[in-house]
This record gives C-alpha cells, sequence and structure tokens, in this order.
C-alpha cells in the first residue's frame, strides 16, 4: 500500500509565508537533494521562445531539524533563478511578495536584491511547498 502525498500549501499572502516557516522550521538544517526543472514545451511557432508560463521548478530539501522530513518546493512560471550547492545547511529561509504579486524565496534572511544573489532564489509567479 502506497502513502497517500501531502497535500501543497500555495503562498500567496503574509500568513502563509508564516505558516510556511512555522511549519518547515524555516528550513533550518536543510540540504538540498533533487532539483527539477520542466517546461511544456516552445510556443507562438518559434522554436526559440519558452513561454515562462508553462515552466515548473522542483527543490527538494532535506530538514534533519524536523526529524529528517523532506519538504518539496514548486515555482510555477520562474521568471529568475539561481540555484548554489556548497554542500552546506541552510541556516534560514525567507519568502516574500512582491508588488507585482510575484513570490520570491531564497536560502538566506533575506530577498532583497544585492543580498539574495549569495546562495540559492527563486522569484516566480506562484510558490507552493509540501511535505513529501
Amino acid at each position: 500500500m502506497t502513502a497517500t502525498p501531502h497535500p501543497y500549501h500555495t503562498i500567496s499572502s503574509q500568513t502563509n509565508i508564516d505558516f510556511f516557516l512555522d511549519q518547515t522550521n524555516g528550513l533550518h538544517d536543510a540540504y538540498l537533494i533533487g532539483v527539477s526543472y520542466e517546461h511544456s514545451g516552445h510556443t507562438c511557432g518559434n522554436p526559440h521562445w519558452i513561454d515562462p508560463s508553462r515552466s515548473e521548478l522542483r527543490l527538494r530539501y532535506l530538514v534533519t531539524s524536523i526529524y529528517d522530513a523532506i519538504v518539496e518546493l514548486v515555482f510555477s512560471a520562474p521568471y529568475e533563478w539561481q540555484i548554489a550547492d556548497s554542500g552546506d545547511d541552510i541556516t534560514d529561509t525567507a519568502v516574500s511578495i512582491t508588488e507585482e504579486g510575484r513570490v520570491i524565496w531564497a536560502d538566506d534572511q533575506s530577498t532583497e536584491p544585492g543580498l539574495r544573489e549569495n546562495g540559492s532564489y527563486v522569484i516566480a509567479q506562484t510558490m507552493k511547498w509540501r511535505f513529501v
């Protein structure tokens, strides 16, 4: 018998962000264990153009501070992203929502430009997460 997957939680407000940080312990002591990027193909008949709204980025982290839980982050329509993995654990994570409604996630204490580039970060149209 296979286990039922946990439901996804959407990030669309400060309340959602606070719930995510609380439930995942801010990804404290997390290690990157998986990265997957997919898009649904080229559009508009132009093989050199990818419609970002058809793209998805998935990150999986093993969070040792919450009994080796695996947390999956899913970003739809990623606008800008950088995945850095030094092999060290994450000590903190930050999430914010821009005036345009995009979600910014960073594996640091801030999502501010100039600070988030020190590690991994994603700017996307949407973000959801779950325990795997």
